[in-house]
Protein backbone atom coordinates (compact mmCIF):
# COMPACT_ATOMS: atom_id res chain seq x y z
CA UNK A 1 0.00 0.00 0.00
CA UNK A 2 1.40 3.12 -1.18
CA UNK A 3 1.01 6.08 1.60
CA UNK A 4 2.00 9.37 0.16
CA UNK A 5 3.13 12.81 3.02
CA UNK A 6 2.03 16.17 2.62
CA UNK A 7 2.77 18.79 4.52
CA UNK A 8 -0.57 19.10 6.07
CA UNK A 9 0.23 15.86 8.25
CA UNK A 10 -2.91 14.73 6.66
CA UNK A 11 -1.89 11.35 4.99
CA UNK A 12 1.00 11.13 7.95
CA UNK A 13 -2.51 11.61 10.80
CA UNK A 14 -3.88 7.58 8.48
CA UNK A 15 -0.08 6.43 8.61
CA UNK A 16 0.03 6.89 12.17
CA UNK A 17 -3.74 5.50 12.98
CA UNK A 18 -2.94 2.11 10.74
CA UNK A 19 0.60 1.60 12.73
CA UNK A 20 -1.34 2.06 16.00
CA UNK A 21 -4.25 -0.61 15.08
CA UNK A 22 -1.66 -2.83 14.12
CA UNK A 23 0.55 -2.42 17.29
CA UNK A 24 -2.56 -3.06 18.90
CA UNK A 25 -3.57 -5.98 17.13
CA UNK A 26 0.48 -7.29 18.35
CA UNK A 27 -0.44 -6.25 21.87
CA UNK A 28 -3.49 -8.49 21.88
CA UNK A 29 -1.52 -11.53 21.07
CA UNK A 30 1.66 -10.60 23.43
CA UNK A 31 0.34 -13.21 26.03
CA UNK A 32 3.39 -16.11 25.28
CA UNK A 33 4.16 -18.38 27.82
CA UNK A 34 6.46 -20.74 27.75
CA UNK A 35 6.44 -23.54 29.93
CA UNK A 36 9.09 -26.12 31.25
CA UNK A 37 9.24 -29.54 32.81
CA UNK A 38 12.37 -31.01 34.27
CA UNK A 39 12.63 -34.38 36.70
CA UNK A 40 13.63 -34.93 40.08
CA UNK A 41 16.98 -34.44 38.82
CA UNK A 42 16.58 -30.83 37.20
CA UNK A 43 16.62 -32.80 33.75
CA UNK A 44 14.02 -31.92 30.61
CA UNK A 45 11.38 -34.32 30.26
CA UNK A 46 9.29 -34.72 26.99
CA UNK A 47 6.28 -35.78 26.09
CA UNK A 48 4.51 -34.25 29.50
CA UNK A 49 0.74 -32.67 28.71
CA UNK A 50 0.79 -29.27 29.61
CA UNK A 51 -2.55 -27.17 29.76
CA UNK A 52 -3.24 -23.43 31.12
CA UNK A 53 -6.56 -22.71 31.86
CA UNK A 54 -7.45 -19.09 32.52
CA UNK A 55 -9.33 -18.16 36.04
CA UNK A 56 -11.25 -15.55 33.60
CA UNK A 57 -13.21 -15.66 30.60
CA UNK A 58 -13.65 -19.21 31.42
CA UNK A 59 -17.70 -18.93 29.62
CA UNK A 60 -15.82 -17.56 26.77
CA UNK A 61 -13.09 -19.92 25.87
CA UNK A 62 -13.06 -20.42 22.41
CA UNK A 63 -13.74 -24.22 21.27
CA UNK A 64 -11.12 -26.42 19.25
CA UNK A 65 -13.10 -28.33 16.76
CA UNK A 66 -10.16 -30.06 15.78
CA UNK A 67 -10.81 -34.09 15.87
CA UNK A 68 -8.28 -36.44 17.54
CA UNK A 69 -6.38 -38.91 15.70
CA UNK A 70 -5.04 -42.23 17.49
CA UNK A 71 -3.68 -44.89 15.86
CA UNK A 72 -2.82 -48.78 15.85
CA UNK A 73 0.08 -49.54 14.57
CA UNK A 74 2.56 -52.18 16.01
CA UNK A 75 -0.18 -53.54 18.16
CA UNK A 76 -0.27 -50.41 19.88
CA UNK A 77 -1.57 -47.15 20.61
CA UNK A 78 0.35 -44.37 18.83
CA UNK A 79 0.69 -42.20 20.28
CA UNK A 80 0.59 -43.69 23.83
CA UNK A 81 -0.74 -40.52 25.09
CA UNK A 82 -2.83 -37.23 23.74
CA UNK A 83 -4.76 -34.62 25.40
CA UNK A 84 -8.24 -33.04 23.55
CA UNK A 85 -10.62 -30.05 24.63
CA UNK A 86 -14.18 -31.44 25.99
CA UNK A 87 -16.46 -31.45 22.90
CA UNK A 88 -13.85 -33.49 20.36
CA UNK A 89 -14.10 -36.96 19.27
CA UNK A 90 -11.90 -39.23 18.76
CA UNK A 91 -10.86 -40.40 15.51
CA UNK A 92 -9.17 -44.18 15.79
CA UNK A 93 -7.29 -45.40 12.80
CA UNK A 94 -6.07 -49.25 12.14
CA UNK A 95 -2.80 -48.87 10.70
CA UNK A 96 -2.51 -53.01 11.19
CA UNK A 97 -3.24 -55.40 9.02
CA UNK A 98 -5.43 -57.46 11.71
CA UNK A 99 -8.37 -56.74 13.95
CA UNK A 100 -8.33 -54.63 16.93
CA UNK A 101 -11.08 -54.30 19.93
CA UNK A 102 -10.70 -50.84 21.10
CA UNK A 103 -12.59 -49.86 24.23
CA UNK A 104 -12.25 -47.51 26.93
CA UNK A 105 -11.53 -48.66 30.68
CA UNK A 106 -13.16 -47.01 32.79
CA UNK A 107 -15.20 -43.26 33.55
CA UNK A 108 -17.88 -41.08 31.10
CA UNK A 109 -16.35 -41.10 28.30
CA UNK A 110 -17.52 -44.61 27.25
CA UNK A 111 -16.75 -46.46 23.97
CA UNK A 112 -16.43 -49.76 22.63
CA UNK A 113 -15.86 -51.13 19.05
CA UNK A 114 -13.98 -53.29 16.65
CA UNK A 115 -12.38 -51.97 13.72
CA UNK A 116 -10.59 -54.12 11.14
CA UNK A 117 -7.39 -53.20 9.14
CA UNK A 118 -7.35 -50.20 7.03
CA UNK A 119 -10.80 -48.69 8.53
CA UNK A 120 -11.37 -45.74 10.75
CA UNK A 121 -13.95 -45.00 13.33
CA UNK A 122 -15.06 -41.93 14.69
CA UNK A 123 -16.38 -41.93 18.65
CA UNK A 124 -19.03 -39.83 20.07
CA UNK A 125 -17.69 -36.12 21.35
CA UNK A 126 -15.83 -36.53 25.01
CA UNK A 127 -18.25 -34.44 27.04
CA UNK A 128 -16.46 -34.66 30.35
CA UNK A 129 -13.21 -33.69 31.72
CA UNK A 130 -11.35 -36.56 32.91
CA UNK A 131 -8.34 -38.98 31.63
CA UNK A 132 -9.17 -42.03 29.79
CA UNK A 133 -7.75 -44.94 29.74
CA UNK A 134 -7.95 -47.18 26.64
CA UNK A 135 -7.35 -51.19 26.50
CA UNK A 136 -7.72 -53.81 23.20
CA UNK A 137 -9.93 -56.80 23.90
CA UNK A 138 -7.70 -58.76 21.69
CA UNK A 139 -4.04 -57.53 22.27
CA UNK A 140 -4.82 -57.25 26.28
CA UNK A 141 -1.06 -55.70 26.18
CA UNK A 142 -2.58 -52.75 23.82
CA UNK A 143 -2.38 -49.49 26.44
CA UNK A 144 -3.14 -46.02 25.57
CA UNK A 145 -4.46 -42.50 27.29
CA UNK A 146 -6.17 -39.72 26.55
CA UNK A 147 -6.69 -36.36 28.48
CA UNK A 148 -9.97 -34.49 28.39
CA UNK A 149 -9.33 -30.67 29.30
CA UNK A 150 -11.66 -27.95 29.42
CA UNK A 151 -9.42 -25.48 27.80
CA UNK A 152 -7.74 -25.46 24.34
CA UNK A 153 -4.49 -24.22 25.28
CA UNK A 154 -2.88 -27.35 25.61
CA UNK A 155 0.05 -29.71 24.46
CA UNK A 156 2.79 -31.97 25.00
CA UNK A 157 6.52 -31.04 25.84
CA UNK A 158 9.11 -31.22 23.09
CA UNK A 159 12.09 -32.64 23.24
CA UNK A 160 14.08 -29.99 25.68
CA UNK A 161 10.44 -29.78 27.77
CA UNK A 162 9.37 -26.64 26.73
CA UNK A 163 5.91 -26.06 24.94
CA UNK A 164 4.89 -22.73 23.97
CA UNK A 165 0.92 -21.01 24.45
CA UNK A 166 0.33 -17.56 23.12
CA UNK A 167 -2.51 -16.47 25.46
CA UNK A 168 -5.44 -13.77 23.99
CA UNK A 169 -5.74 -12.43 27.91
CA UNK A 170 -4.04 -11.39 30.65
CA UNK A 171 -4.41 -12.50 34.46
CA UNK A 172 -4.46 -16.02 36.40
CA UNK A 173 -3.85 -18.98 34.62
CA UNK A 174 -3.61 -22.29 36.08
CA UNK A 175 -0.64 -24.39 34.31
CA UNK A 176 -0.70 -28.13 35.02
CA UNK A 177 1.24 -30.79 33.78
CA UNK A 178 -0.46 -34.43 33.36
CA UNK A 179 1.52 -37.87 32.31
CA UNK A 180 -0.22 -41.44 33.21
CA UNK A 181 3.24 -42.41 34.61
CA UNK A 182 3.54 -39.33 37.06
CA UNK A 183 2.70 -40.95 40.74
CA UNK A 184 1.13 -38.56 42.19
CA UNK A 185 -2.87 -37.79 42.73
CA UNK A 186 -4.29 -37.21 39.92
CA UNK A 187 -1.12 -38.37 37.57
CA UNK A 188 -1.04 -34.20 37.42
CA UNK A 189 0.77 -30.95 39.46
CA UNK A 190 -0.49 -27.24 38.70
CA UNK A 191 1.13 -24.06 39.46
CA UNK A 192 -0.75 -20.16 39.35
CA UNK A 193 0.81 -17.75 37.32
CA UNK A 194 -0.04 -14.33 35.96
CA UNK A 195 0.24 -13.33 32.35
CA UNK A 196 1.12 -9.71 31.90
CA UNK A 197 1.52 -8.52 28.64
CA UNK A 198 4.49 -9.59 27.68
CA UNK A 199 6.85 -13.02 27.10
CA UNK A 200 6.64 -15.23 30.47
CA UNK A 201 8.63 -18.17 31.27
CA UNK A 202 7.66 -20.53 34.06
CA UNK A 203 9.66 -24.15 34.72
CA UNK A 204 7.55 -27.02 36.78
CA UNK A 205 9.48 -29.63 38.39
CA UNK A 206 7.96 -32.75 38.54
CA UNK A 207 7.65 -34.30 42.32
CA UNK A 208 8.59 -37.75 41.01
CA UNK A 209 10.06 -39.51 38.62
CA UNK A 210 7.82 -40.92 36.08
CA UNK A 211 6.86 -44.37 36.11
CA UNK A 212 8.07 -47.08 33.32
CA UNK A 213 5.71 -47.06 30.47
CA UNK A 214 3.86 -50.52 30.12
CA UNK A 215 5.92 -53.02 27.86
CA UNK A 216 3.92 -52.23 24.56
CA UNK A 217 4.19 -56.19 23.39
CA UNK A 218 3.13 -59.80 23.51
CA UNK A 219 3.05 -63.37 22.66
CA UNK A 220 0.38 -63.76 20.61
CA UNK A 221 1.34 -63.75 17.14
CA UNK A 222 -2.61 -64.36 15.75
CA UNK A 223 -3.73 -62.24 12.92
CA UNK A 224 -7.35 -63.60 13.21
CA UNK A 225 -10.05 -64.59 15.50
CA UNK A 226 -12.77 -65.88 14.25
CA UNK A 227 -15.13 -63.96 16.54
CA UNK A 228 -13.72 -61.14 14.97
Amino acid sequence: MKILFDVKGKKLKYLFLIITAILAVFDVNSNELTVKIIDTQEQAVKDIVVYARPSEYIKNIPSNAKVLLIGQKDKKFSPYITVMQKGQAINFVNHDDITHHIYSVSGKNRFEFKIRSGVEKMTEPMLVTEEIAMGCNIHDWMSGYTLVVDTPYYGKTDELGHITFTLPHAGKYVITAWHPQLDVENNRVSQTVTIDNSNMKVTISLPKNLLLIPKQTGQDEFDFIEEY
